[in-house]
């Protein structure tokens, strides 16, 4: 049995007054994985509303070292991200799944050059071949390019040709690495991962931004590096966790309601576009049992809970 100790952004680690802000730009996607639970249909939300949230993003990177995540859905479907990155005041990146042609992303790299574009490949869902593309980005721009072949377990063979061709690109400003799809949230459809198919995944393991402190019950405190649907094989529902949400990370939904993360959700600390806003709650234990995978938050272990038990007060123990 492992026991995880801590994961986290080796990013944050080494500097931990980093702060990443998510911004759910829109729950549209023009892709349709039948793994995904992330999608969803909204309407893309008005230039206004996206206006103040930049606003936001702006006023908080003044008291703090900020990262801004634009993600979704797929935030190039929304028309206004050109404008959305020129407004930005801090450091940019974009999460895609790169299906818009090159000159999009020629028109990108023009008004920004010193963002990350984090390409996630899934390539069960489209024939769209993206070479050209990357190595346009690769190697005619200064962007960081991390490139995540989303490793389905039907298919391991196109994953391991695809990881083998994009991994021989060579710049230090990118990154080709895998990622496992997990099957959809009622566990019915998408991957189904065997032990013999992790043993595959994880000799290719070579992430160069997360990683895993783990005692593995011989008291010898161990590290790797780790991908981010990994971690959900890997973390027990029996722990409680210390993590940096709302010091660390920030997540604002499309409508501009501000949460500490995205698992944590059931009520918005304020509306950017409604409400006054000055101060965020810092750090909390999080009761959620599980590592909020697409959320880079570092957490920590506070103490395990025997599965039965009632709800223990341990603030008290930090």
């Amino acid at each position: 049995m492992i026991e995880i100790l801590e994961v986290g952004l080796k990013e944050m680690r080494d500097n931990p007054d980093l702060t990443y802000s998510y911004w759910y730009l829109t729950g549209q996607c023009n892709y349709k994985c039948d793994y995904c639970d992330i999608y969803k249909d909204e309407n893309i939300q008005s230039w206004q509303v996206k206006k103040k949230i930049i606003e936001f993003f702006n006023y908080w990177g003044k008291n703090k070292q900020q990262k801004v995540l634009l993600y979704g859905g797929e935030p190039t479907l929304d028309p206004d991200l050109p404008k959305i990155i020129e407004g930005l005041d801090d450091y940019v990146r974009i999460f895609t799944n790169f299906s818009k042609d090159i000159e999009y992303w020629k028109d990108i790299v023009s008004i920004r050059n010193d963002m990350t574009i984090s390409i996630s490949y899934h390539y069960s869902n489209t024939n769209n071949a993206i070479a050209d593309k990357l190595l346009y980005l690769v190697q005619d721009t200064k962007i960081k390019v991390r490139l995540k072949i989303m490793a389905d377990s039907r298919d391991i063979k196109k994953a391991n040709e695809l990881y083998n061709e994009f991994n021989k690109f060579e710049s230090p400003r990118y990154e080709c690495y895998m990622d496992i799809v997990m099957p959809n949230s009622q566990g019915n459809i998408g991957a189904q991962w065997e032990d013999k198919d992790m043993s595959w995944f994880l000799a290719l393991q070579d992430h160069q931004t997360l990683y895993l402190k783990y005692n593995k019950e011989d008291g010898v405190i161990k590290e790797r590096e780790i991908s981010w649907n990994e971690m959900r094989f890997m973390i027990e529902s029996n722990h409680y966790y210390y993590c940096m949400a709302g010091t660390n990370t920030l997540y604002v939904d499309s409508n501009g309601d501000v949460f500490p993360c995205k698992s944590h959700k059931e009520y918005p600390l304020f509306n950017i576009v409604n409400d006054e806003y000055s101060e965020i709650p810092r750090g909390m234990v999080c009761n959620y049992m599980g590592f909020c995978c697409e959320t880079e938050i570092p957490k920590r272990l506070v103490c395990r809970r025997k599965v039965g038990e009632g709800i223990k007060n341990i603030r008290n123990l930090l």
